[in-house]
C-alpha cells in the first residue's frame, strides 16, 4: 500500500501487515493501519479489505487503535457511497455489537462501554433505536452500564448537555437525557435496585435514582 513519503519505515509496515492471514491479524497487529488509513496510509479499498477482521475484534472488544477512529474511517471511505447492500451490513454490525456490549456483564465491558456507547451513538444512524434496546433489555449487565454511566457522567450529561467519548457529542444528548428521566426509565431503576440489591453495583443503582429523582425535580422535568 503507498503512503506518505514521511514514512521511512513504510515498506516494513507493509511487509509486517501482509506476513500473516487476514484471520491471523490482532489488534497490535492492525492499530497502526487502522489509525493512519486512508489519511496517510493507503485507501478506502484497502480499508475495506481489513474491515471484516477490524469489526471482528471490535466485536471482541480489542478494536485496533480506538472504536471512534475505526468507525470514523467509514466515512473518510465515503461509506454512504457504498453499495446499498455493504451500508445495510456495517449497519446491521452496529446494532449487533451494541446488543452485545450491552447486555455484556464482563469488567472488559465496563471499561469500555463508555466509548463504545458514544462511538455507536454518533455513527449509527438511529439513536432512539439504541435506546429501545436499552430500556427493554432486561440483563443486569444493561443496568449496571446504565447506573454507572449516569453516576460518572453526571456533570458532563445533566449540566453540559454532552455524551463524553473520543469526541464529546451533543446531537443526541437531549433525547437521551429525556430518555433517563422518563418515568419508564425511573421505575426500571428502582426495580432493578431490589432485583440486584445483592450484587457489587447495586450501590451505583442507587445513586443513579437518586441523580434521577434530583434531576426531575430541578428540571420540573415533564413525564413521559
Amino acid at each position: 500500500m503507498n503512503g506518505s513519503p514521511n514514512y521511512d519505515d513504510l515498506n516494513k509496515w507493509n511487509v509486517e501487515l501482509f506476513s500473516k492471514q487476514l484471520t491471523e491479524l490482532n489488534e497490535d497487529d492492525l492499530s497502526r493501519f487502522t489509525g493512519k488509513v486512508i489519511t496517510t496510509w493507503g485507501n478506502a479499498n484497502d480499508y475495506k479489505h481489513f474491515l471484516p477482521r477490524i469489526f471482528e475484534l471490535t466485536a471482541e472488544l480489542k478494536t485496533p487503535y480506538e472504536i471512534w477512529i475505526a468507525f470514523d474511517k467509514l466515512t473518510l471511505a465515503e461509506f454512504q457511497n457504498w453499495e446499498e447492500k455493504e451500508q445495510k451490513v456495517v449497519h446491521e454490525f452496529m446494532i449487533a455489537l451494541w446488543e452485545s456490549i450491552i447486555n455484556d456483564n464482563s469488567r472488559k465491558a465496563e471499561f469500555e462501554f463508555k466509548d463504545y456507547f458514544s462511538a455507536i451513538a454518533h455513527f449509527y444512524p438511529n439513536f432512539t433505536e439504541l435506546l429501545n434496546i436499552w430500556s427493554e433489555s432486561e440483563s443486569k449487565a444493561s443496568i449496571k452500564h446504565l447506573s454507572e454511566f449516569i453516576v460518572d457522567e453526571q456533570t458532563a450529561l445533566f449540566e453540559r448537555k454532552k455524551i463524553s467519548g473520543f469526541h464529546d457529542q451533543k446531537e443526541n444528548a437531549e433525547e437521551f437525557i429525556d430518555w433517563i428521566l422518563s418515568d419508564k426509565m425511573l421505575s426500571k431503576i428502582q426495580q432493578k435496585y431490589f432485583e440486584c440489591e445483592t450484587e457489587s453495583f447495586a450501590e451505583k443503582i442507587s445513586w443513579a435514582e437518586q441523580i434521577i429523582t434530583a434531576e426531575r425535580k430541578s428540571t420540573a422535568h415533564n413525564n413521559v
